[in-house]
């Protein structure tokens, strides 16, 4: 198994992709975080691209807001490679924006467990 890393090309950094996916994409809200995605051509060879989000409104520190998105970013590379094999089995490529929605930071372990419960709902209910 090769080395888990989060690169340039499986970021989600697009405008015009993040606002398709924010106002045509699918939704599934797991509290404190809420997952929207899209199945599109995506201009890369990724599976999937990612953005995350933590609103000011939130948090309003940027050191907090900091934190949670690069637990966000660790807890996505580490679980990442279970869904890019379901998404390589059907031959799609999607575009997933992760936006906290708490109102206090979290830890890694907390993160893990809201990443994959939140991608697990999203592949039950649009995959």
């Amino acid at each position: 198994m090769a080395r888990p890393t989060f690169r340039k090309h499986e970021r989600l950094c697009s405008r015009s992709c993040i606002n398709e996916v924010v106002t045509t994409g699918a939704a599934v809200h797991d509290p404190p975080l809420r997952l929207v995605g899209k199945y599109m051509p995506l201009p890369t060879t990724a599976p999937a691209q990612v953005a995350f989000a933590v609103p000011k409104r939130r948090l309003r520190r940027a050191v907090q807001r900091n934190r949670v998105k690069r637990l966000l970013r660790e807890a996505w590379r580490l679980n990442k490679e279970r869904y890019y094999e379901r998404l390589r089995a059907t031959g799609r490529q999607c575009a997933l924006l992760f936006v906290y929605q708490g109102g206090e930071a979290f830890s890694l372990k907390e993160a893990e467990s809201k990443i994959t419960r939140a991608m697990d709902r999203w592949f039950e209910q649009h995959g």
